[in-house]
């Protein structure tokens, strides 16, 4: 009797089970055919995408089938649109690449009398998306000609008006890349304010997370927290989930993380976004954060494994990155491998966890190449395009003269004959003389182009070098514990990277020039990020319009990284404000000034720069001196450093 009933509970189990496997089974395979459809239709391929479609509707009910079938049929609404893009926005498989080819894929609303608000939300979704993938100058761009579009409509509509806070986003989040807490947080607030009177909590949600990254710069982790269970409980009363939804998730786990005491709720939310098929390859690198927090022993880490069905630290990495390869785009599996060399060095693997840091290496060695490749591709694609449309071009300019040729010989054919014959040998000569010219300049044209891509590319190949370099240093420096060594280490990491901000400019622009401007903002961003991660620094950049070449860029640009060094290791100790001030200017008689000062106790007066024993300072004077400039030191309000340069012109006629 006994055996009978653990035969039976044992069936009754093994059937749950293999249900719920089944289940499971079924639904991985509803989501390859919907991925397979989503794939289908963005590349226009209808055919195949109605047979999927076919399949899915004996499989599945949902709503989101019933959208897939109208955007084939090309019946859709803008709302079907807006869910559509969404699902592709959110999928850890898509690049930014397949959700622009959609977009500029939809026609423009034709009504003039009705806003379509969710034609709006789908070019405000990309444009969010190229933001973060730093393309800022093409999110510019579409945002321009949204607000074009919305401002043809009544402003006092509801629709309008919050049509108007979705293109406000953009310029809020240009302010937080600027660092421009007040403004930035004003405006956001403002917009929070006017959501919450509409009673629009998908706008709610969005301006939360806008305020969030402001409390980020604030440092105020708490109240980051508190908004970020607020979107998130305003998701909960909503239908369906907003862009941000998962985004929201990913950072508090961080948050929580950071804070610390608060394992129950990160694993809570960790299950959230294992559990979400479209986010669940996000969730690999965040488990290996929550697990580098744990204790061996702690229950959450077993469930863990459990989960991934992995018997410890290592066999939980190895897991993750083959979930992930294939899954992940290649920056989003960057983090998975990253992560996990963190988590192993954290628990005490240091072999695998350098293991698992050079696929990092590798990995990035690898996406630069592709982005190369691609780079030159595009290049040589529309390069035949021109030659083509300059090919048909002339091919219509000599059609007409070759018209207007005939029509006059035939008018004057009988008086002129002669004239028109000896004129007609003249052109054949002077068409000869302008072929042969129009081929030496385009074979003239072709070498510079070639020499210009060439050029681009040693600065590519010198910059990824720089990076590799600044890669090995920082490997380097984990093992390094005597603190002046790991200092002068570090310094030397700080002059490969702004060297390697050199070439990456000279690679992004078109001229050869560096714009200094932007170059100094970056790299102030980089040694803030070094040194001053606890300073509340006020700087101040003034070197609009200062273009330098390779050869003044590369000694100016390390002054300004050594100058930049000593204020933050040295100035800023005390001050309760702190103040830096980094200034560039050409004056009257062709030498530029620069001006690098701060509000810190200064240098000793007893240093003399020409006999200083700091390398940095030397290195400073040295490299004054190979611009034919001078240096001058005074401490006035803190320490002021004024150089006199010339630029690469003036120093070869000096020579």
């Amino acid at each position: 009797m006994k055996n009978n009933l653990v035969l039976v509970v044992f069936c009754l189990c093994f059937n749950l089970g293999f249900t719920q496997v089944k289940a499971e089974i079924e639904e991985v395979k509803k989501e390859v055919n919907i991925v397979k459809v989503e794939n289908f239709i963005v590349h226009k391929q209808l055919d195949s995408s109605k047979i999927y479609v076919s399949k899915l509707k004996k499989i599945s009910s949902s709503n989101y089938v019933g959208i897939l079938e109208r955007i084939i049929d090309g019946t859709q609404s803008h709302k079907d649109d807006y869910k559509f893009a969404s699902k592709l926005n959110n999928r850890a498989t898509n690049n930014i690449d397949v959700l622009i080819k959609f977009v500029d894929d939809l026609p423009v609303p034709s009504d003039s009398q009705i806003m379509a608000l969710d034609y709006v939300y789908t070019n405000w979704l990309l444009i969010t998306k190229l933001r973060n993938t730093g393309r800022i100058d093409e999110a510019t761009r579409r945002n321009q000609l949204l607000k074009k579009y919305v401002s043809k409509f009544d402003k006092e509509d509801d629709n309008v008006e919050k049509a108007n806070l979705l293109i406000s986003n953009h310029q809020i989040v240009l302010f937080l890349i600027e660092k421009n807490i007040k403004d930035g947080k004003s405006l956001c607030l403002d917009g929070l304010e006017s959501a919450t009177n509409l009673n629009d909590n998908t706008l709610r949600i969005i301006f939360l997370n806008l305020l969030c990254d402001f409390l980020i710069l604030e440092r105020n982790l708490d109240g980051y927290i508190e908004n970020s269970e607020l979107s998130l409980s305003l998701e909960s009363e909503s239908e369906e989930k907003s862009p941000y939804y998962i985004q929201t998730l990913e950072k508090l786990v961080d948050a929580y993380l950071f804070k610390g005491g608060n394992d129950k709720r990160v694993n809570e939310i960790l299950k959230i976004i294992f559990q979400n098929p479209g986010s669940k390859a996000y969730s690999y690198s965040l488990y290996a954060n929550f697990l580098k927090s744990l204790d061996a022993k702690s229950q959450f880490t077993n469930e863990i494994f459990s989960q991934f069905n992995v018997d410890g630290y290592i066999s939980f990495c190895d897991s993750i990155e083959k979930l992930g390869e294939n899954v992940l785009n290649p920056n989003e599996f960057y983090f998975v491998l990253d992560h996990s060399s963190q988590l192993l060095e954290a628990k005490g693997f240091l072999k695998k966890s350098i293991e698992f840091k050079s696929k990092c290496v590798h990995l990035t060695r690898k996406i630069y190449s592709e982005d190369l490749s691609n780079s030159l591709a595009n290049y040589r694609t529309k390069q035949a395009i021109k030659d083509k449309e300059l090919e048909i071009l002339h091919q219509k300019e000599k059609s007409s003269l070759y018209l207007v040729i005939i029509i006059l010989t035939a008018v004057v054919l009988l008086s002129l004959i002669f004239v028109i014959l000896k004129k007609f040998k003249q052109q054949k000569i002077l068409k000869a003389k302008n072929e042969e010219i129009k081929l030496q300049r385009d074979a003239i044209i072709k070498k510079e182009k070639e020499k210009d891509l060439l050029l681009k590319e040693v600065h590519h190949r010198v910059k990824n070098n720089f990076q590799i370099v600044s890669s090995l240093l920082e490997l380097q420096t984990k093992g390094i514990e005597d603190e002046k060594a790991l200092e002068l280490a570090n310094d030397g990491k700080n002059r490969v990277k702004s060297m390697a901000l050199i070439h990456q400019k000279l690679y992004q622009n078109e001229d050869g020039l560096i714009n200094f401007d932007e170059y100094i903002k970056l790299l102030v961003k980089e040694l803030s990020a070094m040194y001053g991660s606890n300073k509340q620094i006020n700087t101040s950049v003034n070197s609009e319009n200062m273009m330098f070449d390779v050869d003044t860029a590369i000694p100016l640009g390390l002054i300004i990284n050594e100058l930049i060094t000593n204020a933050y290791k040295y100035a800023f100790n005390n001050n309760s404000e702190k103040s830096l001030n980094i200034s560039i200017d050409k004056r009257k008689d062709d030498f530029y000034k620069l001006v690098v000062s701060d509000n810190g106790p200064g240098l000793d007066s007893s240093i003399n720069l020409k006999k200083v024993k700091s390398l940095g300072l030397r290195l400073v004077t040295r490299l004054v001196k190979q611009l034919q400039g001078s240096i001058n030191q005074s401490n006035v309000n803190g320490a002021n450093f004024e150089v006199l340069f010339k630029d690469t012109n003036l120093r070869r006629l000096v020579e």
